[in-house]
């Protein structure tokens, strides 16, 4: 699986938001090495508890945000994030199989890779196209 790496194509233009997209980079970055290093230790429920907290931080600062500033497309950014929270709690019941940690990394690296260079670029497109005619 290709891990998603910062580059300015991540860049929403909001530096508190570009800020946590960065640590959520890096957070699955270090999501990924325990999980292919094995978790003999629990390194992989601690990385996915730290990936966890800081993503709920994110997703709810980041809904503020658009909400504070008018996006249009608030209610259905909002809704994918709720999409998020509700699968992250589904495969979470699955925690006692094999293949748990996995499945977990997998699906969060590719919704993350999803939403960060195609969901939050809509909005990030449409504050860029406001700032320039005001």
């Amino acid at each position: 699986m290709q891990l998603l790496e910062w580059s300015e194509k991540c860049s929403v233009g909001i530096p508190e938001l570009d800020t946590q997209h960065r640590r959520l980079i890096e957070l699955l970055g270090e999501l990924m090495d325990r999980v292919q290093a094995g978790d003999g230790d629990g390194s992989v429920a601690a990385a996915l508890k730290e990936l966890s907290r800081c993503a709920e931080s994110h997703l709810h600062r980041e809904e503020l945000v658009l909400r504070v500033r008018g996006y249009p497309g608030y209610a259905e950014h909002k809704a994918e994030h709720d999409t998020y929270r509700e699968k992250l709690a589904s495969l979470e019941l699955l925690a006692d199989r094999p293949d748990f940690s996995v499945r977990l990394t997998n699906y969060v690296i590719e919704w993350w890779r999803f939403h960060v260079l195609t969901s939050d670029q809509q909005y990030a497109r449409f504050f860029r196209g406001q700032s320039t005619t005001e």
